[in-house]
Protein backbone atom coordinates (compact mmCIF):
# COMPACT_ATOMS: atom_id res chain seq x y z
CA UNK A 1 0.00 0.00 0.00
CA UNK A 2 1.68 3.36 -1.21
CA UNK A 3 2.51 5.70 1.48
CA UNK A 4 2.12 9.61 1.48
CA UNK A 5 4.64 10.76 4.36
CA UNK A 6 6.02 9.46 7.71
CA UNK A 7 5.84 12.54 9.74
CA UNK A 8 8.43 13.37 13.41
CA UNK A 9 6.46 14.98 16.22
CA UNK A 10 8.10 15.86 19.16
CA UNK A 11 6.34 17.55 21.97
CA UNK A 12 7.63 16.58 25.66
CA UNK A 13 10.50 14.85 24.35
CA UNK A 14 8.29 11.88 22.69
CA UNK A 15 8.95 11.22 19.11
CA UNK A 16 6.56 9.64 17.44
CA UNK A 17 6.17 8.22 13.66
CA UNK A 18 2.58 8.39 11.91
CA UNK A 19 2.75 6.90 8.69
CA UNK A 20 -0.55 7.68 7.05
CA UNK A 21 -2.06 5.25 4.28
CA UNK A 22 -2.37 7.08 0.92
CA UNK A 23 -6.52 7.23 0.37
CA UNK A 24 -8.52 9.54 -1.96
CA UNK A 25 -9.27 12.90 -0.83
CA UNK A 26 -8.17 16.28 -0.13
CA UNK A 27 -4.72 17.11 1.64
CA UNK A 28 -5.33 19.40 4.90
CA UNK A 29 -1.22 20.35 5.96
CA UNK A 30 -0.99 20.87 9.61
CA UNK A 31 2.05 22.42 11.00
CA UNK A 32 2.25 22.20 14.73
CA UNK A 33 4.74 23.63 16.98
CA UNK A 34 5.41 23.53 20.68
CA UNK A 35 8.87 24.05 22.73
CA UNK A 36 10.84 24.85 19.54
CA UNK A 37 9.88 22.07 17.65
CA UNK A 38 7.36 21.53 15.38
CA UNK A 39 5.85 18.67 13.49
CA UNK A 40 3.66 17.91 10.09
CA UNK A 41 0.79 16.32 9.80
CA UNK A 42 -0.80 15.71 6.33
CA UNK A 43 -4.83 14.98 6.99
CA UNK A 44 -6.85 12.93 4.16
CA UNK A 45 -10.20 14.87 4.04
CA UNK A 46 -11.59 11.17 3.78
CA UNK A 47 -11.12 10.95 7.52
CA UNK A 48 -11.26 6.59 8.52
CA UNK A 49 -9.04 4.41 9.73
CA UNK A 50 -5.21 5.82 9.34
CA UNK A 51 -2.20 3.13 10.38
CA UNK A 52 -0.04 5.41 13.39
CA UNK A 53 2.80 3.27 14.94
CA UNK A 54 1.47 0.51 14.10
CA UNK A 55 -2.01 0.70 15.50
CA UNK A 56 -5.32 2.04 13.82
CA UNK A 57 -6.49 5.30 15.02
CA UNK A 58 -9.68 6.42 13.84
CA UNK A 59 -9.60 10.19 11.87
CA UNK A 60 -12.82 11.99 12.16
CA UNK A 61 -13.20 15.63 10.37
CA UNK A 62 -16.18 17.41 12.15
CA UNK A 63 -17.00 21.12 11.07
CA UNK A 64 -14.20 22.74 12.14
CA UNK A 65 -11.82 20.46 13.91
CA UNK A 66 -10.53 17.12 13.20
CA UNK A 67 -10.48 14.03 15.58
CA UNK A 68 -7.37 11.65 16.06
CA UNK A 69 -9.44 8.76 18.35
CA UNK A 70 -6.94 5.58 19.19
CA UNK A 71 -8.41 2.13 20.65
CA UNK A 72 -6.04 3.12 23.75
CA UNK A 73 -4.84 6.26 25.47
CA UNK A 74 -5.80 10.07 24.44
CA UNK A 75 -7.48 11.55 21.86
CA UNK A 76 -5.67 14.06 20.19
CA UNK A 77 -8.30 17.29 18.53
CA UNK A 78 -6.82 19.92 16.19
CA UNK A 79 -8.97 22.85 16.41
CA UNK A 80 -9.00 24.65 12.46
CA UNK A 81 -10.67 28.14 13.76
CA UNK A 82 -7.81 28.76 16.00
CA UNK A 83 -5.10 26.52 15.53
CA UNK A 84 -5.02 24.84 19.17
CA UNK A 85 -3.86 21.12 19.22
CA UNK A 86 -5.05 19.41 22.37
CA UNK A 87 -3.98 16.07 23.70
CA UNK A 88 -6.50 14.16 26.61
CA UNK A 89 -8.00 17.67 27.22
CA UNK A 90 -5.36 19.64 27.45
CA UNK A 91 -3.74 22.09 24.96
CA UNK A 92 0.02 21.09 23.41
CA UNK A 93 0.95 23.04 20.68
CA UNK A 94 -0.52 25.51 18.04
CA UNK A 95 -0.91 24.77 14.74
CA UNK A 96 -0.90 26.87 10.83
CA UNK A 97 -2.43 25.45 8.07
CA UNK A 98 -2.72 25.43 4.09
CA UNK A 99 -5.67 23.97 1.48
CA UNK A 100 -7.99 24.48 4.34
CA UNK A 101 -10.70 25.45 1.28
CA UNK A 102 -10.73 21.73 0.99
CA UNK A 103 -13.40 22.26 4.01
CA UNK A 104 -14.72 25.22 3.30
CA UNK A 105 -12.53 27.07 5.70
CA UNK A 106 -10.83 29.53 3.58
CA UNK A 107 -11.93 32.39 4.94
CA UNK A 108 -12.33 31.97 8.09
CA UNK A 109 -8.49 32.14 8.91
CA UNK A 110 -7.59 35.38 6.89
CA UNK A 111 -8.02 38.17 10.20
CA UNK A 112 -8.50 37.69 13.88
CA UNK A 113 -11.99 39.29 13.26
CA UNK A 114 -13.24 36.52 11.18
CA UNK A 115 -11.87 34.02 13.06
CA UNK A 116 -13.84 35.32 16.36
CA UNK A 117 -16.89 35.67 14.17
CA UNK A 118 -16.41 31.98 13.05
CA UNK A 119 -16.41 30.45 16.53
CA UNK A 120 -18.73 32.44 18.15
CA UNK A 121 -21.70 31.54 15.63
CA UNK A 122 -20.55 27.90 15.57
CA UNK A 123 -20.68 27.86 19.37
CA UNK A 124 -23.79 26.31 21.12
CA UNK A 125 -24.59 26.69 25.22
CA UNK A 126 -24.25 23.28 26.61
CA UNK A 127 -24.97 21.42 30.47
CA UNK A 128 -21.96 19.26 31.48
CA UNK A 129 -21.89 17.77 35.16
CA UNK A 130 -19.30 16.25 37.35
CA UNK A 131 -18.65 12.61 37.48
CA UNK A 132 -16.21 9.73 38.92
CA UNK A 133 -14.54 6.69 36.96
CA UNK A 134 -12.91 5.34 39.44
CA UNK A 135 -10.53 7.63 41.28
CA UNK A 136 -10.45 9.90 37.71
CA UNK A 137 -12.27 13.24 37.51
CA UNK A 138 -14.68 13.24 34.22
CA UNK A 139 -16.77 15.62 32.87
CA UNK A 140 -20.21 14.93 31.09
CA UNK A 141 -21.98 17.14 28.77
CA UNK A 142 -25.54 15.78 28.73
CA UNK A 143 -27.62 18.71 26.34
CA UNK A 144 -26.93 21.16 24.37
CA UNK A 145 -29.00 24.02 25.58
CA UNK A 146 -29.21 26.10 22.28
CA UNK A 147 -29.65 29.05 21.15
CA UNK A 148 -29.56 26.70 18.14
CA UNK A 149 -31.36 25.65 14.60
CA UNK A 150 -32.38 21.58 14.49
CA UNK A 151 -31.92 22.31 10.62
CA UNK A 152 -28.00 22.50 11.59
CA UNK A 153 -28.16 18.89 12.58
CA UNK A 154 -28.57 15.68 11.32
CA UNK A 155 -30.53 13.22 13.36
CA UNK A 156 -27.74 11.72 15.06
CA UNK A 157 -24.01 12.18 14.77
CA UNK A 158 -20.93 13.92 16.62
CA UNK A 159 -19.66 17.48 17.88
CA UNK A 160 -16.94 18.55 19.91
CA UNK A 161 -17.51 19.84 23.08
CA UNK A 162 -14.82 22.81 24.90
CA UNK A 163 -15.12 22.93 28.50
CA UNK A 164 -13.69 25.95 31.47
CA UNK A 165 -13.58 25.58 34.65
CA UNK A 166 -13.04 27.89 37.13
CA UNK A 167 -12.56 27.81 40.40
CA UNK A 168 -9.95 28.54 43.51
CA UNK A 169 -8.82 30.88 41.39
CA UNK A 170 -7.44 28.75 39.12
CA UNK A 171 -8.57 28.12 35.38
CA UNK A 172 -8.30 25.25 32.89
CA UNK A 173 -9.53 23.87 29.73
CA UNK A 174 -10.63 20.78 28.23
CA UNK A 175 -12.37 19.23 24.98
CA UNK A 176 -13.45 16.62 23.62
CA UNK A 177 -15.60 14.74 20.61
CA UNK A 178 -19.87 13.11 21.95
CA UNK A 179 -22.20 11.77 20.22
CA UNK A 180 -25.45 13.44 19.39
CA UNK A 181 -28.87 12.72 18.66
CA UNK A 182 -32.13 14.31 17.88
CA UNK A 183 -35.04 13.89 20.59
CA UNK A 184 -38.05 15.54 19.55
CA UNK A 185 -36.88 19.13 19.74
CA UNK A 186 -34.27 18.90 21.66
CA UNK A 187 -30.30 17.42 21.24
CA UNK A 188 -29.49 15.18 24.03
CA UNK A 189 -25.65 13.79 24.20
CA UNK A 190 -24.85 10.44 24.73
CA UNK A 191 -23.26 10.43 28.05
CA UNK A 192 -19.42 10.54 26.68
CA UNK A 193 -16.95 11.39 29.35
CA UNK A 194 -14.44 14.26 28.62
CA UNK A 195 -11.19 13.32 30.26
CA UNK A 196 -9.78 15.60 32.69
CA UNK A 197 -6.71 13.09 33.38
CA UNK A 198 -6.49 13.53 37.29
CA UNK A 199 -8.09 12.36 40.53
CA UNK A 200 -11.38 14.00 42.06
CA UNK A 201 -8.60 14.32 45.03
CA UNK A 202 -6.55 16.56 42.97
CA UNK A 203 -9.28 18.08 40.57
CA UNK A 204 -10.69 19.46 44.27
CA UNK A 205 -7.66 20.48 45.70
CA UNK A 206 -6.87 23.09 42.45
CA UNK A 207 -10.48 24.24 41.90
CA UNK A 208 -12.21 23.68 45.27
CA UNK A 209 -15.78 21.78 46.27
CA UNK A 210 -17.60 24.08 43.82
CA UNK A 211 -16.17 25.06 40.51
CA UNK A 212 -17.96 26.35 38.04
CA UNK A 213 -17.89 24.51 34.46
CA UNK A 214 -18.86 26.20 31.77
CA UNK A 215 -19.64 23.82 28.10
CA UNK A 216 -20.04 25.11 24.80
CA UNK A 217 -20.47 22.44 21.79
CA UNK A 218 -19.49 23.76 18.42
Amino acid sequence: MKRIIKFAMSFSLVILLFPMSAISGEIIEAECSAGGQSALFLLNTDGGQQNIDGEGIDVTFTENKVILTPNEGSVVIIDFTNGNYYKGGKKLADCKFSNLEALGLETALNTEVEVTDLQESKAYETICGLDTYYDDMIIVPTIISGPYSLDDFGDDGNIGVEVLVDGNGNQARFSGIVDYEKVGNRLELDGDEIETTVTKVQFQEHFGLFPTVTCTAG
